[in-house]
């Protein structure tokens, strides 16, 4: 085991103290599960990446060549045009 001691501000140990509450209060549990979630996370995400990497790519291409040609729009007329 590993002893850290770490600052938080008002807010994040709010949330901190509700997440300990899931893990009947251990808050060294609910930290440890919540990074091997994110690990979790992270590895699907590099796999779902691989797995569609061909369409991920002619996405990309497409809207590198929509930008190059002039056919795009500002997010400033999107708004416009929606009145937003």
């Amino acid at each position: 085991m590993v002893r850290r001691e770490i600052e938080v501000d008002e807010d994040t140990n709010r949330l901190l103290t509700e997440l300990a509450s899931e893990y009947e209060g251990d808050l060294n549990l609910a930290l440890a599960d919540l990074v091997h979630a994110r690990a979790g996370l992270e590895e699907f995400a590099e796999r779902s990446e691989a797995a569609h990497e061909d369409a991920l790519r002619a996405l990309r291409d497409r809207s590198e060549a929509d930008f190059r040609e002039g056919r795009t729009v500002t997010w400033t007329d999107v708004k416009a045009r929606n009145g937003l």
